[in-house]
């Protein structure tokens, strides 16, 4: 409009001079009209340059979008991965065990974990875990890893070294559990070990390390319905067969079990099935857990108060793993284990705490073989747990105080005749745990514990009979950090 006006001006300036021919004839009128057409000029020049700065501006607006645009989809054909890194370090006043007659202490890592968990576009997901233990002498090792396939919420497959789809316990992250003594076999004493070699309902480890594992090389289907109200998993693996510890000896304890000659445990001949279903009463304001759509098949025993849940679960496990045995001595050649489990699981944030219950129960049919007076049976294992937790909802200085307790009961078919001559039936044992924690965050806290154990039946007599503890006690202060 300025432009317009100056013009406008010009004009009705150059229309007077030019109508005033005696004026025209005037040098200094003369002059004045050479330099208006110069600014004309000029200003035509300008206006042209504007247009053109116009130009390239549209011009590199169109680039930087394209380059955007490019940007976007390089991003999309990236995976976006997360790297994190977890110890678990302790410091431990053990009770005596079977190898030694004494009480020790020491500080231990007992854990140092790398891991990654990402995603490449809606489709796929992965994550994987290397672990260097303290009972694998910190030989760094996979502990877990799987792709996950995500076609639709109802249908996804996992590939990988990942969790059996069985039981809750399964699922659990232990550093997240409110008593740390629940994080599998570390804070068991050797002797008790012994009771479950044939089958270990609350296995913390891998295939190679397990009778009963957490982890195995497999396939899993999985679906979530109606927005997590009902879960299912369903999971294929290579059967594990061996002779290890399948037989319950009146005097040894635990052996191996004898293999007809010609014959062995021809592992891997088979398939290990394992299938689980959930339910949330979502109607009731409770949320899904996401194991589902988490490829490593995760779940915490607290939310810290950020998730309202409740959780009903069943499982089976059906898998041969002996094969060859001399059925003349033990009645039968092979075992085949059928499972079941059945398990509750429920936090909710009432006021300013968190409160939360778990319960379960696990049985075993046919993990070994047990002798007798009348010579050999098929025995097998059950097991029922339980644990609770408080912990306060607002941070006091830098993180969440609360407290923990648990409760185990383990019961394997055998029998033993203590040195009396009487005959003692059931290895029996209970488990105690408590402890108070300090959360950082979900995965970082410190914590102050014990865990007492106590054997009951014809583990009692056995344990007595070979002078060990029947019954110990472990203290320890806990630091769990992921970073």
């Amino acid at each position: 409009m300025k432009r317009v006006g100056i013009c406008l001006l010009v004009f009705v300036f150059l229309s007077c001079a030019w109508g005033l021919p005696a004026m025209a004839a005037d040098p200094e009128i003369q002059q004045l009209q050479s330099e208006i057409q110069k600014l004309m000029k000029r200003l035509e020049e300008l206006e042209k340059k504007q247009q053109e700065t116009s130009t390239k501006a549209l011009e590199t607006e169109k680039k930087i979008t394209e380059i955007d645009r490019k940007a976007e989809k390089v991003e999309k054909k990236l995976p976006k991965v997360d790297l994190y890194a977890q110890i678990r370090t302790f410091y431990l006043n053990r009770d005596e065990d079977k190898e030694r007659h004494y009480r020790d202490n020491y500080f231990e890592i007992y854990k140092f974990r790398v891991a990654a968990k990402g995603e490449l576009g809606k489709l796929i997901q992965f994550y994987g875990m290397i672990d260097a233990n303290e009972s694998e002498d910190y030989a760094a090792k996979l502990w877990e890893g799987a792709v996950q396939f995500t076609f639709l919420p109802e249908l996804v497959v996992k590939i990988g070294q990942t969790r059996v789809p069985f039981s809750r316990h399964q699922f659990v992250a232990r550093h997240q559990s409110p008593v740390m003594s629940s994080d599998g076999n570390y804070f068991l004493p050797s002797q008790f070990k012994d009771a479950t070699k044939a089958v270990d309902p609350f296995a913390g480890g891998y295939r190679s390390s397990q009778a009963f594992k957490r982890n195995d090389f497999e396939t899993v289907v999985a679906g979530s319905i109606k927005d997590g109200m009902f879960k299912y998993y369903v999971a294929a693996a290579n059967e594990d067969r061996s002779n290890s510890n399948k037989v319950w000896d009146l005097d040894e304890g635990f052996v191996d079990a004898d293999i007809v000659s010609g014959q062995s445990v021809k592992d891997k001949r088979g398939i290990e099935y394992d299938a689980r279903i959930e339910f949330t009463p979502t109607m009731f304001g409770f949320k899904s857990e996401g194991t589902v759509f988490d490829p490593s098949l995760r779940v915490r025993q607290t939310y810290l108060g950020e998730l309202d849940t409740m959780t009903f679960g069943i499982g089976y496990h059906h898998e041969k793993h002996l094969n060859g045995a001399d059925a003349a001595k033990y009645g039968d050649s092979s075992l085949t284990r059928d499972a079941w489990a059945a398990d509750f699981s429920f936090e909710k944030k009432l006021g300013k705490y968190v409160t939360g219950l778990e319960v379960g129960y696990m049985n075993f049919d046919d993990t070994h073989f047990y002798q007798t007076n009348d010579g050999y049976k098929k025995g097998g294992a059950w097991t029922g747990y339980a644990d609770a937790h408080l912990i306060y909802g607002e941070k006091i200085w830098m993180g969440l105080p609360g407290i923990g307790v648990r409760y185990e009961y383990v019961n394997v078919d055998g029998e033993y005749k203590n040195g009396a001559g009487e005959l003692k039936k059931d290895l029996v044992y209970q488990r105690y745990g408590a402890c108070l924690s300090y959360w950082f965050n979900n995965a970082t806290r410190i914590g102050v514990g014990t865990d007492y154990v106590k054997a009951s039946d014809a583990l009692k007599a056995y344990f007595r009979d070979k002078k060990w503890e029947d019954n110990t006690i472990v203290w320890y202060l806990g630091v769990y950090a992921q970073f």
